[in-house]
């Protein structure tokens, strides 16, 4: 029933998140006050349409009734992620959706929460990375186009390092590279990017090394 309610109350708050980022495209500068009063409203736009996306995919799954603790936190996770990241994207905007994400998520977990956060801790080092890139999709929230750009593309390269099972260590390499190098370098006097960059690389270090000896099976 738990399941049931996450797919549906997360699917509602995915497809109000990617009317948020229509909003955000077409009426950024028209409705300042609800969508945050942003400097580039048409990419902020393009951003929370695809996290609409990915939570619609993340409410899909969280809607199954039979799941691994480990698919159990890929779901909420996917869920819950968007909706709080978007609340830095479309302002005000992101509120009823994200509330609703929170929830998914947390139906997701259920009362299944202790092998919940035991999957989580074991894929602490995908989870690290995931983080990463996330915090690069928070940049894009207050930059110009052009590290927009490149912190959406960093971002989605890490959470694709963070996923993949096995990964190959030069894979992993280009991937992390992809990630960081590029905002590192066009946002050098920013804090956050070259932050990310130090901290990445460990952290991917950690992952392979666990690849090594496992796969995930989610």
């Amino acid at each position: 029933m738990t399941a049931t309610w996450a797919g549906r109350l997360g699917s509602a708050g995915a497809l109000l998140l990617v009317a948020a980022g229509v909003v955000q495209v077409v009426a950024g500068r028209t409705v300042p006050a609800w969508t945050g009063d942003k400097a580039f409203p048409v990419p902020l736009g393009l951003l929370t349409v695809a996290l609409g996306g990915l939570a619609l995919l993340a409410a899909r799954r969280a809607g199954r009734q039979q799941q691994s603790p480990a698919a159990r936190a890929v779901a909420a996770l996917g869920t819950a992620g968007p909706g709080l990241l978007c609340l830095s994207t479309v302002g005000r905007l992101a509120w009823i959706p994200a509330v609703l994400l929170v929830a998914a998520a947390l139906l997701a977990v259920g009362t299944e929460w202790r092998g919940v956060a035991a999957a989580v801790a074991g894929h602490r080092w995908r989870v690290l990375l995931g983080a990463l890139g996330c915090c690069q999709w928070l940049v894009a929230a207050a930059a110009a186009p052009v590290p927009t750009v490149a912190a959406v593309a960093g971002g989605a390269a890490l959470l694709v390092a963070a996923v993949l099972p096995r990964p190959r260590p030069a894979v992993l390499a280009v991937l992390v590279a992809v990630g960081v190098v590029p905002l590192a370098l066009v946002g050098w006097a920013g804090v956050v990017p070259l932050v990310v960059a130090l901290v990445a690389l460990p952290v991917a270090v950690g992952v392979a090394r666990a690849a090594a000896g496992r796969g995930v099976s989610v």
